[in-house]
């Protein structure tokens, strides 16, 4: 950790960062959190997945989420060490027999399978008190049956109705808890798919004829980039409600989800700094093998906000020039899917910082050609809005 400032200009001015730099901003985080925890009708989990900075963790945990979806070994060693009360919930539907005994050693009760293999294994390795969340796949799609969604996460997970019916009745027939989760795909664009969801899973319920205590809906509600065409989060939560009374409440269900992008992405953005400025093309010090990584595969649909400062932490004005940008690695790929507008006199030693990176942005880096982006910094103002200048700390 760097350190906290006041300001970007601030950091800027002091450390004059030659690196790639994370900045946080917990008051957003913690604005997020309470939103979801007041509005959602159910429990919130936090998905570790995409921003496992303990900080991040800390954060989220005193402004209400107790809950924790985990998906690998260092995350859940990450928030027991950070968090010694937290629950969490293992939603990776393929785990490894040491896996599970590793969980469950470190109070993990809760385990996601797709298939009754996953499920026996769960059985065999998580000891008693252990509950299978049977994951049902949903449907894909921008019409009136699918999600909208930008990522589809039911191509590799989530069972069919027949094998998730099967599943459930073989926890039963094990003597386990059975719950019920399911997820609508990364950064959805429509709340029908959560209502979809809810029904369906709620009409496989009383096919398999088994008592199921909770439902987790996942995440996959939207953060919103500069091109996001989505409602506003109320729609979403009124949305679920109504379909919680009409289908799960019947049942005796609980729903959970565990939102990760909603949460962190405003949270977080990225100070990069040009390297090199060519008369089309800016060469920048970060990249889609670093930082910027989602943002190669997101696309316009994950079209991020961005300002320049100049050296001196004060900002780039002027007419704008759309422009190339590159990435520090000696790949041809290495460059971001679309051009960048920006002020013509951007230059040499500038910085660029990208909003909106408070999710996946620290978690999807990698090393290639041993470059990465590790360094952290708080920042108390909020980020200035695209091509903005920036805005004061926050009130106390």
């Amino acid at each position: 950790m760097i350190g906290r400032f006041a300001s970007v200009a601030a950091l800027i001015r002091r450390e004059c960062p030659e690196d790639p730099v994370h900045l946080l901003r917990p008051h957003r985080l913690a604005a997020a959190a309470r939103r979801f925890v007041a509005a959602f009708p159910g429990d919130v989990l936090f998905a570790v997945k995409c921003n496992a900075h303990p900080l991040v963790l800390n954060t989220l945990r005193e402004a209400g989420i107790r809950h924790f979806d985990v998906a690998s070994p260092m995350e859940i060693r990450r928030v027991r060490d950070t968090l010694t009360d937290a629950e969490m919930f293992y939603h990776h539907p393929a785990k490894s027999p040491g896996q599970i005994a590793l969980a469950r050693d470190l109070g993990v009760r809760h385990y996601a399978v797709d298939c009754v293999a996953e499920l026996e294994k769960v059985a065999a390795h998580a000891g008693p008190g252990a509950v299978a969340m049977v994951r049902l796949a949903i449907p894909q799609g921008s019409g009136p049956k699918g999600s909208g969604a930008v990522y589809d996460l039911s191509t590799k997970f989530g069972a069919a109705p027949d094998i998730f019916v099967a599943t459930l009745r073989r926890a039963a027939d094990l003597g386990m808890a059975a719950g019920v989760t399911f997820h609508v795909g990364s950064q959805c664009l429509a709340p029908e798919a959560f209502r979809l969801g809810i029904g369906l899973a709620c009409s496989l319920v009383g096919e398999a004829g088994i008592s199921v205590g909770l439902m987790d809906i996942g995440g996959g509600f939207p953060a919103y980039y500069r091109r996001t065409v989505a409602p506003p989060l109320e729609e979403y939560f009124a949305m679920i409600g109504a379909a919680r009374r009409q289908w799960a409440e019947p049942l005796g269900i609980r729903l959970l989800c565990e939102p990760g992008r909603a949460l962190a992405a405003e949270g977080g953005s990225l100070l990069t700094r040009v390297v090199l400025r060519k008369p089309d093309a800016i060469y920048l010090n970060d990249g889609i093998f670093g930082g910027l990584t989602e943002v190669y595969w997101g696309r316009e649909e994950l079209s991020l906000p961005f300002r320049v400062l100049a050296p001196d932490g004060s900002p780039r004005r002027g007419p704008l020039r759309a422009l190339t940008a590159y990435g520090p690695t000696c790949d041809g790929n290495d460059r971001l899917p679309y051009a960048l507008d920006l002020p013509a006199g951007t230059a040499e030693g500038d910085y660029i910082e990208f909003n909106l990176i408070g999710a996946y942005g620290r978690e999807m880096a990698a090393r290639y050609n041993g470059m990465a982006s590790d360094a952290v910094a708080v920042v108390d103002a909020d980020f200035a809005g695209h091509l903005g200048e920036e805005a004061g700390a926050p009130a106390p």
